[in-house]
């Protein structure tokens, strides 16, 4: 997974290299009114504008939970994300890795599952970013691991965008 990430981060130093794009630039192309609306377009923009120039702390704190609401406006029509409060028992809202793990149910790639997993929430056999990076367990994660998360969210993005189309879900 390290070894996709450093090629993640050249192809992401590329296209800033290339393209130069501005935040209105990059709003417009991550913008999608259900999923990621301007406003949190905006937010993910500035992510990378902070992973150009290598200031990775902000990048990674800003992308991760960037990445978990896309990932669970993109659930939200195809499988249950929230349990209704009870007499006693409040409501709930399903964590990253429950999230990452209802993705098959709901038609997404398995192997992308697995590989998201890996990468935010396993904490065995995996990097387990997530957890790490947002309950402060590790400094900031070299920039291949950073450009991975921003990866991540581009991947999500471009079944939001029509690019990749989920199959149906399983009964």
């Amino acid at each position: 997974m390290d070894f996709v990430g450093h090629l993640a981060a050249e192809q992401l130093d590329r296209i800033h290299e290339r393209c130069e794009p501005d935040e209105a630039e990059l709003i417009g192309a991550l913008a999608h009114e259900a999923v990621l609306p301007p406003a949190r377009a905006r937010v993910l923009a500035d992510a990378f504008g902070y992973f150009w120039p290598g200031e990775l702390d902000a990048a990674v704190c800003i992308a991760l939970p960037q990445v978990e609401q896309i990932l669970r406006q993109l659930l939200r029509p195809r499988v249950p994300i929230v349990s209704v409060a009870k007499v006693q028992s409040p409501g709930t809202v399903d964590q990253m890795g429950g999230l990452i793990r209802s993705m098959p149910a709901a038609g997404y790639p398995r192997d992308w599952s697995r590989a998201l997993e890996l990468l935010l929430v396993d904490p065995d056999r995996g990097m387990n970013l997530r957890n790490d990076v947002c309950h402060g367990l590790v400094d900031t994660p070299p920039k291949h691991r950073v450009a991975l998360i921003l990866q991540a969210a581009l991947y999500l993005l471009s079944h939001a965008h029509g690019h990749r189309t989920p199959a149906p879900p399983t009964p």
